[in-house]
């Protein structure tokens, strides 16, 4: 994180950091802490780290799950007005490690789009927005020229000056031969006053840290929703939102408690169960690690609140059984009202309105190796569109005479061997997932 103050004006003596979850009311703080920054009033900026796998809750399980976030700074010496950062995600995988693990420093270049490397940093105010396929690559030159009255023109690769109008945003800049940029102008004013210059370097479009983080993003969904259809980090669940009641013995009344959750989920429904035997609910989530509130409830009312000291849980199954103390479940009213539910003759949809935790209390390796190898199986084959299939190599001599040789599938392209190897790996290791963290799974042939 990198603290700057703006203009003359030094950094506070101290400021609160706060990491908040960047979704509905952006409310959720994960983490606080104070910092005393430096004396000095010549000190304009600072840098801090948040270790995000320390930030752990009250049972010392992680509280940063994927997603969006944001760090929000508040001045405290002297005080001043909160300051949110931009929103960033959180992932169980970066970008940078997909491309130096699993896709080994592939120079990653799609297709054969032409971008610039960095956007212009000395001709502020202006973003390349397209390129044209006719640009030659390497370095070229964008000009910011200012005139005796003040009008500003645009120029780039030596090309015609194009005079800017504050009509417009976009405008198209040719260069001195027959390529062209597109630049986005949102101001004029964001403009440079002086005349100046900026060699910006024009290369062949890559898969960027978002396209791969959205690679990643895919990747995890598929193996919690589809492939192993369980929560990779502790994620909290609830069917009402933010607010459900809970209570904490027998005789004391319902405290209704703000939980932030993670997903909302359905009901469940009651079934009777048989003599002899306690209540349980076999929750649909593996790897329940708590529970936050039990209330049983028929067409919208609540009728039963369960303190959370009967609750039983079996972790790796999700299988919650209810086990009253003797001494409170005498001839409490709970007790009463549990009598008319548990023992009735009828299922009750819908009756068990929850909030729970679910998911792995940490992402060993195995799991990252799936996530890992799921993701760059989408990136291998966006990057394999920018070769020739049915090509196993081509080389271009001094003479300027080409060589290439061809594979027998006219599909494949010089990165399918590698997908192939991904593929049969991720084949092999998602059986194996199941069984370690789900069990093992009955199968029964009629």
């Amino acid at each position: 994180m990198f603290l700057e103050a703006d203009g003359p004006t030094p950094l506070p003596a101290r400021v609160r950091v706060e990491l908040v979850k960047a979704r509905r009311r952006r409310d959720a703080v994960v983490l606080a802490d104070e910092i005393a920054l430096p004396p000095g009033t010549s000190r304009r900026a600072t840098v801090t780290h948040i270790d995000l796998g320390r930030i752990v809750d009250a049972d010392g399980l992680p509280s940063v799950r994927r997603g969006g976030y944001f760090v929000r700074v508040t001045p405290l010496d002297p005080p001043g007005v909160p300051v949110p950062s931009a929103d960033f995600p959180v992932r169980l995988l970066t970008a940078h490690r997909l491309e130096t693990d699993y896709l080994h420093g592939l120079a990653r270049l799609p297709a054969d789009v032409l971008q610039p490397r960095h956007q212009p940093r000395t001709v502020t105010g202006v973003e390349v927005v397209e390129v044209g396929v006719t640009t030659r690559p390497g370095f070229q030159t964008l000009a910011c020229n200012v005139d005796a009255s003040g009008q500003r023109f645009l120029q780039w690769a030596g090309g015609k000056q194009v005079a800017l109008d504050a009509r417009f945003r976009r405008f198209v800049l040719p260069d001195n031969r027959d390529g062209f940029v597109e630049v986005d102008v949102p101001d004029l004013d964001g403009l440079p006053a002086v005349s100046l210059e900026e060699p910006l370097l024009i290369d062949r479009a890559r898969l960027g840290p978002k396209v791969l983080g959205r690679f990643i993003d895919r990747a995890s969904d598929w193996l919690e929703r589809t492939a192993l259809q369980l929560y990779l980090e502790p994620t909290i669940l609830s069917t009402d939102g933010e607010v459900l009641p809970q209570v904490q013995s027998g005789l004391a009344p319902p405290q209704w408690v703000r939980l932030d959750h993670d997903e909302l989920v359905p009901p469940l429904t009651f079934f009777v169960q048989p003599a002899g035997k306690w209540t349980g609910i076999r929750f649909p989530y593996a790897h329940l690690t708590k529970v936050y509130a039990l209330v049983g409830q028929i067409a919208g009312t609540p009728v039963l609140e369960l303190p959370l000291s009967w609750v039983q849980v079996q972790e790796k199954i999700g299988f919650v059984q209810l086990v009253p103390y003797h001494q409170q479940a005498a001839w409490s009213l709970v007790n009463l009202l549990a009598a008319d539910v548990f023992h009735g003759a009828m299922e009750l949809p819908a009756f068990w309105r929850f909030a729970i935790r679910a998911g792995l209390r940490e992402v060993p390796g195995d799991i990252i190796e799936a996530l890992g190898k799921r993701a760059a199986l989408e990136a291998l084959t966006a990057i394999g569109q920018a070769f020739k299939p049915g090509i196993a190599s081509e080389s271009i001599s001094k003479e300027m005479s080409v060589s290439t040789s061809y594979v027998r599938n006219a599909q494949a392209n010089l990165l399918s061997a590698t997908r192939a190897e991904y593929k049969a790996d991720l084949d092999a290791l998602i059986p194996r997932l199941k069984n370690r963290y789900l069990g093992l799974s009955n199968v029964a042939i009629v």
